[in-house]
């Protein structure tokens, strides 16, 4: 461990270091994807826009996928990975000795039977059989000896579509029957997200090689490993939109091709260049398009252009 941790931190701090520890940035993809599902389950019969009891449901779904979900899988992962994180940023709540190994504990302990209480709020055993799957796939992503983290074929794929596939799943069952159409777009988002993480093992590169972690830039290199994440990625959105044109969604198969077009020039940069600001460049080119993605398949699974 980088550094020793001190007693005499301020309380404010200690306990923005315990909010840290769990991440607040990734709290917004899972919260929205379950918005998603949400809409997904269908203007007539499913998710009321105009229902404030409704929107509390969302908002309680959101709170249980992002603050508490995610929460608790950033958390046990930072803990498992705390040697990582002092290679990799050490700027970390556990390296940098702001939150004590105990206090970690207590952190991803709490975040888990949160997420679990929760779950009965909706009433629907199958979204606590969701919330007990991300909460499984969360832990043996991140623990020894399965640490699913360590394969690049299995890692990506298990947050990417545990996270994203099953918020969607969730915001959806939660009003509506699930339909195949919904069922489809959630897991071809979720392989959208598994693309993404791909991309993200570039950041940490260094800290990988050091610990011998096999993340795909380690294993096949960086710029083999931008084309493996451009494939996911541009494939799976070219998979969404032949799917909404043959759905007769002629307009909404246009802007998923121009969702496709714009980021390429980004992606290209990168490659050629494998840079930081090249990183971001694209994150900042793709992110936007990624939401409206979700949100726009969401409307075509609910019927709102029907």
């Amino acid at each position: 461990m980088a550094t020793t941790y001190n007693e005499q931190i301020p309380l404010a701090r200690r306990v923005w270091a315990h909010i840290e520890l769990a991440d607040p940035v990734t709290w917004m993809s899972p919260s929205l994807v379950a918005l998603c599902g949400a809409l997904a389950s269908g203007r007539t019969e499913g998710f009321n826009p105009s229902s404030m009891r409704d929107w509390a449901v969302v908002a309680l779904l959101a709170l249980m996928t992002g603050p508490l979900g995610t929460g608790f899988s950033q958390s046990i992962n930072d803990y498992y990975d705390r040697d990582l994180d002092a290679i990799n940023d050490p700027s970390r709540p556990i390296p940098s000795g702001r939150v004590t190994l105990a206090g970690a504990r207590a952190n991803w302990i709490f975040l888990a039977v949160a997420t679990f209480v929760v779950s009965f709020a909706f009433g629907n055993p199958f979204v606590t059989i969701l919330a007990m799957f991300g909460l499984i796939l969360s832990a043996i992503y991140s623990v020894p000896p399965i640490k699913l983290k360590k394969s690049f074929w299995l890692g990506p794929p298990a947050v990417g579509f545990g996270y994203v596939s099953m918020s969607w799943i969730a915001g959806h069952i939660i009003f509506a029957d699930l339909t195949w159409q919904s069922v489809i777009i959630a897991f071809i988002n979720g392989g959208l997200a598994s693309g993404m993480l791909f991309l993200n093992d570039i950041k940490s590169v260094e800290g990988d090689r050091f610990h011998g972690l096999k993340s795909i830039t380690v294993t096949l290199g960086v710029k083999r490993a931008l084309l493996a994440a451009y494939v996911v990625v541009n494939g799976f959105e070219l998979m969404l939109m032949a799917l909404v044109y043959m759905w007769g969604h002629t307009w909404v198969a246009a802007f998923l091709l121009l969702a496709l077009l714009v980021p390429i020039y980004s992606q290209i940069k990168l490659y050629q260049e494998p840079s930081h600001k090249n990183y971001i460049r694209l994150i900042l080119t793709s992110n936007p398009f990624l939401l409206l993605i979700q949100f726009v398949s969401a409307f075509v699974a609910g019927g709102y252009f029907a």
